[in-house]
């Protein structure tokens, strides 16, 4: 059975979790609490509608991962799922930079940069980000040197001709052997992807350190309800850090770094679109569990009655997303342009 049948069955139930969640923190940010308003709240509502952008892509595209030797693939429309994914990284950083703004309490007041409709500039810059994101990846899309190098492989392992099917590839080098050379728009696009994400974690590194000190100095031995707040946030965001960090960003540094080694090892690498479906859902999880105003907002009657009406109207419509998700996806129906992961799975079950 090929790999990418159950990574297709848990990418739709990440999928359908994540809508669920995502919509019931949309819905509580904006009817049920109190003193999470302003800009931030419209920075988690912003957030969420992301992650769930993330999941259907991710749902819809369906990406397959696969490391060859001195190569790894990325068989899928790579531009659209990296550019989203960039997206949210962009954003993340946007919140880290306004939280600690807020809490520097600056005579100048930096943090109404973001109030209002000001939001609506970093919305563009994280999607100006995101377009460098997506373009950069294109830089390995496929030619013939890489369908040279993957042809034998591809056909053994999924009975598929690899110029029929879409696909991204970091080839580390040329040729084999002693007249090898380096493929410059391979290093290329490591490089612009690598310049964009470390830029972006010094700046949250810099922010969590500054908003760790902050909450530390100023909210240590406080008891209101907004110094909490406070805390609960800068706690939230460092999970939201940390968790892509450790179960997709450093998983993918190594197969993507990987061929430059040159080891003559192949394995299917697809366990890491887990971490990519399984973000936008930890996300939100996160933000439920440690800011305690959503508990309140779940636990109240009201809120109960009103998400079980919104889990009705959520379920008919996730039931409409996911038979449509199946017919456009599923094996027997053809794709244009067709990927790897319906040819493979088609092969496989013949």
């Amino acid at each position: 059975m090929a790999l990418s049948f159950p990574t297709d069955n848990i990418s739709r139930v990440f999928y359908i979790l994540t809508i669920f969640f995502n919509t019931s923190l949309i819905f509580l940010t904006v009817k049920f609490t109190r003193h999470i308003v302003g800009t931030y709240r419209n920075m988690i509502v912003t957030f969420a509608i992301f992650g769930i952008m993330l999941s259907t892509v991710d749902i819809l595209i369906r990406p397959l991962l696969y490391s060859y030797n001195g190569c790894f693939v990325y068989f899928t429309l790579g531009m659209v799922h990296a550019g989203v994914y960039g997206l949210i990284l962009v954003f993340l950083t946007v919140q880290f930079v306004y939280r600690a703004l807020l809490l520097s309490k600056s005579k100048n007041n930096w943090s109404r940069h973001f109030d209002g409709w000001k939001l609506v500039f970093w919305i563009f810059y994280a999607v100006f980000v995101a377009v460098i994101w997506a373009v950069s990846v294109n830089f390995v899309s496929s030619d013939e040197i890489t369908n040279n190098y993957l042809r034998k492989m591809v056909l053994a392992d999924y009975g598929v001709e690899i110029s029929t099917v879409t696909y991204n590839a970091i080839l580390a080098y040329n040729e084999d052997g002693a007249n090898k050379t380096v493929r410059w728009n391979s290093v290329q696009t490591i490089g612009t992807l690598s310049i964009i994400m470390t830029s972006h974690y010094i700046v949250m590194v810099i922010c969590g350190i500054f908003m760790y000190h902050r909450t530390k100095l100023k909210f240590q031995n406080s008891s209101s309800a907004y110094d909490k707040l406070q805390k609960q946030f800068f706690h939230a965001l460092i999970y939201q850090t940390t968790a892509p960090t450790l179960f997709f960003h450093l998983p993918v540094l190594f197969v993507v770094l990987a061929p430059f080694f040159d080891l003559k090892v192949s394995f299917n690498s697809s366990l890491v679109i887990y971490g990519t479906s399984a973000y936008p859902l930890v996300d939100t999880l996160i933000l439920l569990k440690v800011v305690k105003e959503y508990k309140n907002a779940y636990l109240s009657e009201f809120a109960f009655a009103i998400l079980w009406n919104l889990l009705k109207k959520v379920s008919g419509f996730v039931g409409v997303i996911i038979k449509n998700c199946v017919e456009v996806c599923g094996e027997e129906t053809p794709r244009n342009p067709q990927t790897l992961t319906n040819r493979a799975k088609s092969n496989r079950f013949q």
